[in-house]
């Protein structure tokens, strides 16, 4: 349905792109539509004055409401649809019942025309926002203007109620945000950090938050219960034009005018990605409404989009000559709508890329698109000074999925793998495939790949191609076309850190057996924050000796602390024995702990834990299992035998270290002699106790200066452990 400077509306079908209806009535420009709630009428604001109201299905005139004396400039209706409000040039906002057309109320006290209107989620109050610098909230059972919010010294072109409707946040040509107490209408702070206009201000999905753009080149994000600036968003280089928040609430997407788009993480403020490749300003940003696209459509006419988890740009949409100035997502992602500068409106498959249909009609510049809440109806506002209703049924396409299982997944322990598939569904005369997997190389390391049960068994597979953080697999079949479902390839990947990531899919391409390409629907994979364990303090997803080595290294500490596991506010010997307890699989058996020369105490330091936790007379299983455990430990510490062990490093210059390890308490002496027997250096260690002697700390060490504290020349040296009875020797080269 199109409305007109001619006074008409006219319904379009989107199929055919041709007139269905022509619905006259209004006598002036068209400024401002809006869907009722169910979707079935709308309605249209004129510069006539008058509003009129419209079945959105047959096209049927159901009402005019009139009663302004200027311009209407915005409507909006209730929650529940049963109340239509609108604003004007006239300085008022009158109230309608929006089935009957019956006038309620008319709201005054402005002294200039309004900019905005916002319901309440109750539909018991209205705000509205005004070029005279003030902020209404009205009773709209009575009419009565219940708070009058002053305080802004320009424009107010953006209200916003919280998603529980206790909030009210106000952004002005002012530079500030002010927030008010919906109730009371008390002011109770105003957010001054802007240096310049602010263009826009929405909350985040769960009303937590609320961030505002301004043309200073910042978004700030506050505390939506207090009004506390939690962060400011820097980057863009010039204004920015427009933000959203993607269905989460998690991301922050930004377009300004210097052409690029930033993706910021919500809760901690940190810039995430930069998305460049416009060559123009950016006008539009918005979430696909599963969250893993974002479009963004810029002044260069081209629409972008883009993977939101890894910012990958996936594709470009060309055909607009206009600036691109918004554009809406279909309910299942599939179909993206665009409106330019340029008089059309375009659709989108967003899975192949292509171009479905134009939209022709306007005869101006296509500022704004809008779905109705049942997805059928598109309207679109034009500079024309009219609004188009279409019947938006765009072409249904039978695409494969191919997606990342098992998902989700928790991660496991550092070190341990994950295996994935990548699966197809209702694949058909598929003969071979490419497809890119990406992944956060902090969380994970790609290992291998091979080839699934989908394609024939002699299917060419060609070499994965690895990148920093994605992976490219590709096969082809010679022997003949796949229909169904199946695996088209396995992949393993190695933990690197334990925690929560994505794996993403993209330029998934389909063959058959004559080359031809089709696409697919993608589905990524989740990895989940691995269980918290107890006694895990490090977060490597195991409980293992470097924990044992946190607690002790905090022992004595009070207060909140990560090593005081049982909540004592003091660590101590308790809370070393029960992480001790809860070590339970092969990672942190005593086992492994021979092989660690990275263990940061003694055998001496256990002897000294297990005396004291043997001393506490607590009787529960863990904490009994924990002394047995560093008994075992104990026993892990102690050398069967006394040996010498290869220094390092080997070759060196200038500098090594020797380890040896102890059966026996004993008087330790090195000798270092030149390859022709004379002694260079030696090295008096004293009387040492029983253990291994790995660690820089402990083993010993050689300069590379005889007696004298010369430096020795190039050559091959030999090293003598002598410790009581037990004498051996190695070989090492020094080579500079």
């Amino acid at each position: 349905m199109s409305g007109g400077r001619d006074g008409t509306i006219r319904l379009w079908h989107t199929t055919f792109s041709v007139t269905q209806r022509t619905l006259p009535g209004h006598t002036g420009a068209i400024l401002s539509v809006a869907f009722g709630a169910n979707g079935a009428t709308i309605a249209s604001g004129s510069g006539d004055g008058t509003i009129r109201v419209w079945n959105a299905v047959s096209g049927q005139h159901n009402l005019t409401l009139e009663g302004h004396t200027g311009a209407v400039l915005g409507i909006a209706y209730s929650p529940s649809g049963g109340t239509l409000a609108s604003a004007s040039t006239d300085g008022t906002i009158r109230l309608w019942d929006a089935v009957f057309g019956g006038h309620r109320q008319t709201l005054t006290g402005y002294t200039d025309y309004m900019n905005s209107v916002a319901f309440h989620t109750t539909a018991g109050t209205l705000a509205s926002g005004s070029a005279d610098g003030t902020v209404h909230l009205w009773n709209t059972n009575s009419g009565v203007s219940t708070h009058t919010l002053t305080g802004h010294t320009d424009w107010v072109g953006s209200v916003a109620f919280s998603p529980d409707g206790q909030m009210l946040a106000s952004g002005s040509n002012d530079g500030t945000v002010r927030l008010w107490n919906v109730a009371s209408g008390e002011h109770q702070q105003t957010l001054t950090e802007h240096a310049d206009a602010v263009r826009s201000v929405t909350f985040s999905p769960d009303g937590s938050m609320l961030a505002s753009a301004s043309l200073d080149g910042t978004i700030r994000l506050w505390n939506a219960a207090t009004g506390e600036h939690q962060q400011t968003l820097i980057g863009h280089t010039e204004g920015v034009l427009t933000l959203a928040f993607n269905p989460d609430g998690d991301t922050i997407a930004s377009g300004s005018t210097d052409g690029t788009i930033y993706l910021w993480n919500a809760v901690s403020g940190q810039h995430k990605q930069t998305l460049s490749g416009h060559t123009d300003y950016v006008r539009g940003v918005v979430f696909s409404p599963n969250g893993s696209t974002l479009a963004s459509g810029s002044d260069d006419g081209t629409i972008r989009l883009w993977g939101t988890a890894f910012g990958e740009h996936q594709r470009t949409l060309t055909g607009h000559t206009g600036y691109v100035l918004s554009m809406a997502y279909s309910s299942d992602s599939d179909t993206l709508v665009s409106a330019s500068f340029d008089g059309t409106i375009r659709l989108w498959d967003t899975i192949s890329g292509t171009h479905v249909q134009t939209l022709r009609g306007h005869t101006n510049g296509v500022l704004g698109v809008t779905l109705s809440p049942d997805g059928e109806t598109l309207a679109s506002a034009s500079l024309d000074g009219t609004v188009l209703l279409w019947n938006f049924s765009p072409p249904t396409n039978m695409y494969a999925t191919v997606s990342v299982s098992p998902s989700p997944v928790q991660s496991p322990a550092i070190g341990e793998q994950l295996a994935f598939s990548l699966s197809i569904a209702d694949g058909s005369t598929v003969a071979g495939y490419q497809a890119t997997v990406r992944f956060d190389p902090s969380a994970l390391r790609f290992l291998e790949s091979t080839n699934g049960d989908y394609l024939p068994s002699d299917a060419y597979v060609i070499p994965a191609l690895i990148a920093e953080n994605s992976v490219t697999f590709a096969a082809t079949s010679l022997g003949g076309e796949t229909n169904g479902s199946g695996t088209l390839t396995n992949v393993t990947f190695e933990v690197v850190t334990p925690k929560a990531s994505t794996l993403t899919l993209s330029d998934v391409r389909l063959t058959d057996s004559a080359g031809r390409i089709s696409y697919a629907r993608v589905k990524s994979g989740q990895v989940t924050e691995p269980m918290l364990l107890t006694g895990d303090l490090n977060g490597d997803g195991v409980v293992n000796v470097q924990d044992l080595a946190l607690v002790a290294a905090n022992f004595s500490q009070t207060g909140e602390n990560l090593a005081d596991v049982n909540g004592d506010e003091i660590v101590d010997i308790v809370d070393l024995t029960l992480v001790a307890g809860a070590i339970m699989d092969a990672a942190g058996a005593p086992a492994a702990w021979r092989r660690d020369a990275k263990i940061a105490f003694t055998r001496t330091d256990v002897q000294r834990w297990l005396r004291d936790a043997q001393q506490i007379t607590r009787t529960d299983p863990i904490f009994q299992r924990g002394i047995y455990m560093l008994q075992q430990l104990l026993a892990a510490l102690t050398p069967n035998e006394t040996a010498l062990l290869p220094n390092y490093p080997n070759p060196f210059n200038p500098e090594t270290w020797i380890p040896y390890q102890l059966a026996a308490p004993a008087d330790v002496t090195f000798t270092i002699y030149a390859a022709d027997g004379k002694v260079v250096r030696t090295l008096r260690m004293g009387q040492q106790r029983v253990g291994t002697y790995q660690e820089r700390s402990r083993a010993a060490y050689w300069d590379g200066n005889n007696e004298i504290g010369e430096p020795v020349a190039s050559g091959v040296y030999f090293y003598t452990l002598t410790a009581g009875n037990f004498i051996a020797t190695r070989q090492m080269v020094i080579l500079k």
